[in-house]
C-alpha cells in the first residue's frame, strides 16, 4: 500500500492554541470538535479520520508501546490527527479527558444520538482505511475489567515525582494501559483503540502529563541516543516533539488562543 504523509513542521509564526479539558469546552467548542470529527470519517484519504486511526493498529500499526518512544510517538501522533482537524474546522484542538478527577468517560463521548443524529464522538463502526473492511465498533464497557476504578489521582502524584525520563515514562504508560482496559470496548485492543474518538481525549491527557512533568523537571530528557530517532510514519524527531509551543499548543491556562514565537 503506497501513503503519502506531511513532513515534518518547518518553524513559522503561528497561533499558539491551548487545549482544554473536555468538561471546561464551550458549546461552540465541542460542536466545532464533532464537526470536524464528522467531517474526516467523511474523507477515506489521508487527510482523513481512518486514515490516521489506522497509524496505531491496522492497517499499519506505527505504535509505540512499552519502549523508549511511548510518549514521543503518541505526542506527534496527536500533533498531525490535530493539523487534519483543522484542516476541517480551524482552530479546534484535541480537549483531555481528567480521569485523575472523574470516575467516567466525559459526557461529550457518551451522549448518543444527538438531536436525533449519531454523536461522531461515539465509535459506531471500524473502517480499515482504503479496504473493504468496515463492521460495527463494540460499545465501551467502563469499570467491567478487574483494573483499578476510576480516578487515578494518587497514581498521577506518584508518577509526578518520577526523577528521570525513563522513570516518568514508565509509570505514566502504566496508568495509561488501566485507562485503556477500563474503558472497555475497542479501547481494550491495540489494534483497534485509536478507532474510537476518546483514545485522542485520553492521549491527550496523557502528553499533558508529560508536559507538566517536563514544567517541573526542565532540562529531564529522553536519551542522548534517542533525540534524533525518526518518527514513523512522518520522520519527526524525538528531539522535535519535546516543545510543545513550537508545535503550536499548551496545556496551561484558560485563554484559548495566543500569539506564538515560531
Amino acid at each position: 500500500m503506497t501513503t503519502q504523509v506531511q513532513s515534518p513542521p518547518q518553524p513559522v509564526r503561528a497561533s499558539l492554541r491551548h487545549r482544554k479539558s473536555v468538561d471546561k469546552l464551550e458549546p461552540s467548542e465541542l460542536a466545532d470538535l464533532r464537526k470536524a470529527f464528522a467531517q474526516a470519517m467523511q474523507l477515506d484519504d489521508e487527510r482523513g479520520f481512518w486514515y490516521f486511526a489506522g497509524w496505531h493498529g491496522e492497517p499499519f500499526g506505527w505504535c509505540q508501546h512499552h519502549t523508549d518512544l511511548f510518549l514521543p510517538w503518541h505526542r506527534a501522533y496527536l500533533y498531525y490527527l490535530e493539523l487534519a482537524l483543522q484542516e476541517r474546522v480551524p482552530g479546534v484542538t484535541l480537549p483531555w479527558w481528567d480521569w485523575t478527577a472523574e470516575d467516567q468517560p466525559p459526557a461529550a463521548y457518551v451522549e448518543d444520538p444527538l438531536e436525533g443524529e449519531p454523536n461522531p464522538l461515539v465509535p459506531h463502526v471500524i473502517r480499515v482505511y482504503r479496504s473493504s473492511q468496515e463492521q460495527p465498533a463494540p460499545p465501551r464497557a467502563p469499570g467491567a475489567a478487574r483494573v483499578p476504578p476510576l480516578p487515578y489521582r494518587d497514581r498521577w502524584d506518584r508518577a509526578m515525582e518520577a526523577a528521570t525520563f525513563d522513570a516518568f515514562q514508565e509509570a505514566i504508560e502504566a496508568i495509561h494501559d488501566d485507562v485503556h482496559v477500563w474503558t472497555g470496548g475497542i479501547m481494550r485492543e491495540i489494534q483497534w483503540a485509536a478507532y474510537d474518538p476518546l483514545f485522542f481525549a485520553h492521549h491527550s491527557m496523557v502528553d499533558r502529563a508529560w508536559r507538566i512533568w517536563q514544567y517541573r523537571h526542565p532540562g529531564a530528557l529522553p536519551r542522548q541516543e534517542l533525540l534524533d530517532v525518526p518518527l514513523q510514519p512522518n520522520g519527526m524527531t524525538v528531539r522535535q516533539t519535546l516543545d510543545v509551543e513550537r508545535l503550536g499548543y499548551e496545556y496551561a491556562g484558560t485563554t484559548s488562543c495566543v500569539r506564538g514565537t515560531v
